[in-house]
């Protein structure tokens, strides 16, 4: 059996992330979905504090219902379908607790903050790159 290696978020997160404001409309949430590929868009404030986290199943519910009442996307905005509550963790905690979290809550993103400061966000995707890269140096 191989023991565990505590790994700290800071070594998996992704850094360079696209982020909104709260003021920013749904189309230009849209917009970002469609050019970055991604399933999470943390919103900051202008100071870089977290505010929100908008999903693509966020963005799903409201295009439905903007389509079900023939609103405009421009008309609606971040603030108004991005999730408040998260739950965050820091650069300095181990992943093996963020899979935890990410397994009992059913979550596939938490944002990464350094007091309430953005500094990264962790996915399951960063976690299963990480595991198919160590299994890919176990087997070499």
């Amino acid at each position: 059996m191989i023991k565990s290696i505590p790994i700290p978020v800071s070594e998996l997160m992704s850094r360079d992330l696209v982020v909104l404001q709260p003021e920013d409309s749904l189309q230009e949430v849209e917009q970002c979905f469609r050019a970055y590929n991604i399933h999470h868009i943390p919103v900051i404030g202008e100071s870089g504090q977290l505010r929100g986290l908008v999903t693509r199943s966020d963005f799903s519910r409201a295009s439905h219902l903007l389509v079900h009442f023939r609103q405009d996307f421009k008309e609606v905005l971040v603030r108004d379908i991005m999730t408040q509550q998260l739950a965050t963790t820091t650069p300095d905690t181990q992943v093996h607790h963020v899979a935890e979290v990410f397994l009992s809550n059913i979550m596939h993103a938490m944002p990464v903050v350094d007091g309430d400061t953005l500094v990264g966000i962790i996915t399951t995707q960063d976690l299963l790159r990480y595991l198919l890269e160590e299994r890919k140096q176990l087997t070499e």
